[in-house]
């Protein structure tokens, strides 16, 4: 798919795409080292703290090692451009909304999800930061660079492939030596990776998305404890 879209068919932009798909394997296997050998399995919590420690390590040294090869679309930053700030202010506030009210929505038909304090503080803080670090740090950040836009900024490729490789993250499980897929996480969690991409792309930063992310799961879990 990253080759089908690509700006030029020049050494620079192949190895750009040969960078994505490193730093996303390593990402997926930093997710999950914990699940597989317990010595990586420090903090022993009863969410994957480990995990996203060992993600956000692994953006943060992928940054410094390849940022010169998106230099020109370097998303770390806390400066916003105001010419997308208030559409992406928009889509970020309605995809608060939606995920809170699902949790409601979720809360309700289970009967109510018990009050758990660590996993509010872990959807406060963990997810937001490690994968926006990641996807929409430094793997848009390359797409961007080494694909062609399309027209408006929700038509760019760069975001669709990113909420593809977003879902696909959250989908895919290796449980007792095999792959397992589920479609309804990837479907959904693909929509919100385009949306973070799409808020990322228009501020030119992965401050909004990154405090986006963290919201959206924080209240959508307190509302599945409040409902």
């Amino acid at each position: 798919m990253l080759l089908i879209f690509i700006k030029e068919h020049t050494l620079k932009n192949y190895l750009r795409i040969l960078t994505i798909a490193f730093c996303y394997l390593i990402c997926y296997v930093a997710l999950t080292l914990q699940y597989h050998f317990d010595c990586f399995n420090i903090i022993n919590g009863n969410w994957n703290w480990d995990g996203k420690i060992y993600s956000i390590v692994c953006g943060v040294v992928f940054y410094f090692a390849f940022r010169r090869q998106f230099c020109e679309n370097n998303f770390f930053t806390l400066r916003q451009n105001k010419e997308g700030l208030r559409a992406a202010l928009w889509v970020a506030f309605a995809v608060i909304a939606v995920q809170t009210l699902l949790g409601a929505l979720g809360g309700m038909i289970s009967g109510g999800v018990e009050f758990n304090l660590e996993r509010l503080l872990f959807q406060l803080s963990m997810p937001g930061i490690d994968e926006e670090i990641m996807f929409r740090g430094v793997l848009l950040g390359l797409m961007c660079s080494a694909l062609r836009t399309v027209g408006a900024a929700w038509r760019n490729p760069a975001i669709v492939i990113n909420g593809v490789l977003f879902g696909l993250v959250h989908s895919l499980s290796f449980v007792d030596g095999s792959l397992q897929f589920n479609v309804a996480p990837f479907i959904w969690t693909g929509m919100i990776g385009y949306a973070l991409s799409y808020i990322t792309l228009r501020t030119r930063s992965i401050l909004i998305p990154m405090l986006t992310h963290n919201l959206c799961n924080f209240f959508n879990n307190v509302a599945s404890m409040i409902f």
